[in-house]
């Protein structure tokens, strides 16, 4: 038994080594696809994307969600002949809409997006303003944890 620990034991204390240095989340473009439609898309539908918020077409940061704004076309057009809507779930398009959306919030200035953070949680916590809506009233809410996760996905490149 001790010359196996002997002869595989660097080679061991090397990989865990390894496995301990490489601490950093992947980041990819627009963020992680499947952590934003699963953990992120719900949260947006229910606190972000209703009609009096950002839930209607021209707002800078405009947001798709079941029972409120759909893309009908990516063009702008209503095109009655081609497949309908599907109104229990958000279409590719919509999701991938979202995604980049709420990524782009993410820059090299403010890498973790913290400025989008600032306009959901109040002012006496760090927040800024935002229309005059507070999202959350604490910063310490598990939503906020949930969106900042998503945004530590993006690249800010």
């Amino acid at each position: 038994m001790l010359s196996r620990l002997a002869r595989w034991g660097p080679l061991l204390a090397v990989l865990t080594v390894a496995g301990c240095v490489v601490n950093e989340p992947t980041t990819y473009q627009d963020g992680d696809a499947a952590l934003f439609a699963a953990d992120v898309q719900p949260i947006i539908a229910r606190e972000c994307a209703y009609e009096g918020c950002h839930g209607r077409e021209g707002m800078p940061l405009t947001l798709y969600a079941v029972d409120f704004l759909r893309l009908r076309d990516p063009e702008g057009d209503v095109d009655t002949a081609g497949t309908a809507l599907d109104e229990r779930a958000l279409s590719e398009s919509e999701l991938e809409h979202n995604r980049r959306a709420f990524a782009g919030r993410v820059s090299v200035d403010d890498p973790l997006g913290e400025d989008l953070i600032g306009r959901l949680i109040p002012r006496e916590e760090g927040g800024v303003p935002h229309g005059g809506v507070v999202v959350y009233r604490d910063s310490g809410h598990p939503d906020i944890e949930v969106l900042r996760s998503f945004l530590r996905t993006v690249d800010a490149d």
